[in-house]
């Protein structure tokens, strides 16, 4: 069964649906945020199940989250599902690398090539190097409904690339790792996402179910929006999200999916161990 070994509590990942409003100044307000990226990698249209196409420069384009009452910015050229693949496979290696300055990580293209393929497709050695170009040039501003906390970061603090040899080495932010806490938890989010091939809403489906606890509410309009899919009519993406989960509950990711209206879906899966099986509403 996949859930013996590739189990969703082999992420324990502080869910971004929920958030716990604390005193205690900007430290207490910057980890609350920090503590959170997770979720912003994947319960956002940050790395998006659209194809991008083109791929045009942006400055402050707003991202759907679903964090209440904190806007998040994104500058950089639009990211999909790939680069996310990249950027799991970035942090990878870096967790291989534990004598290296926290969220440095040197390799071949190659290698990370390999190590992100999945089913019947590759990415090639270009495509990667193209993608860490686009990650390291990604900018993101996060700010709270009162403005009076702002935080800027980066996913790349440093990248350099020598295309003759093929080899790069990059400085993650090290809040990345912290965030997913083990090599452990970005292999088994990987593995979930090797299966699905190269279609992009179930792959950014799967990073959403990991991040979830033991019960997940949908409302579909609200998961169009946070996947970036809004440009589909609400026919097609219903089918599309019901297609999707019927596969996940075929492949074992998911146990059961309970329709509660048209556009509501209560989505449970194995409760990780010590969790508490709370019911999350993406709306």
């Amino acid at each position: 069964m996949y859930h013996d070994d590739f189990g969703f509590d082999a992420l324990p990942l502080q869910s971004p649906l929920e958030r716990t409003v604390r005193g205690g100044g900007l430290w207490v307000q910057e980890q609350d945020y920090a503590n959170n990226l997770i979720g912003l990698l994947l319960a956002s249209d940050l790395f998006s199940a659209r194809n991008p196409g083109t791929r045009p420069w942006l400055e402050d384009a707003p991202l759907a989250t679903s964090w209440p009452d904190v806007t998040v910015r994104f500058s950089g050229e639009l990211l999909d599902q790939d680069d996310l693949d990249v950027l799991l496979g970035c942090l990878l290696s870096a967790f291989g690398n534990p004598g290296r300055t926290a969220g440095a990580t040197r390799f071949a293209l190659s290698d990370l090539a390999k190590r992100i393929r999945t089913k019947g497709r590759r990415l090639t050695v270009h495509a990667v190097e193209r993608s860490l170009w686009r990650l390291a040039g990604t900018g993101l501003e996060i700010i709270s409904a009162n403005e009076q906390i702002r935080i800027r970061m980066r996913l790349v603090h440093a990248l350099l690339c020598d295309s003759a040899s093929g080899v790069c080495s990059v400085e993650l932010n090290p809040r990345l790792l912290e965030g997913f806490r083990s090599s452990t938890s970005v292999e088994r989010l990987l593995a979930t996402r090797a299966p699905l091939g190269s279609a992009p809403f179930p792959r950014w489906l799967a990073g959403l179910l990991a991040n979830a606890t033991g019960c997940l509410c949908l409302e579909l309009p609200g998961l169009r929006r946070l996947c970036g899919l809004t440009h589909q009519s609400m026919t097609a993406f219903r089918e599309r999200a019901v297609a999707a989960l019927q596969t996940f509950l075929d492949l074992g990711y998911i146990v059961a999916i309970d329709r509660k209206g048209p556009d509501r879906l209560v989505i449970t899966h194995q409760v990780a161990r010590g969790e508490q099986s709370a019911c999350l509403l993406v709306s």
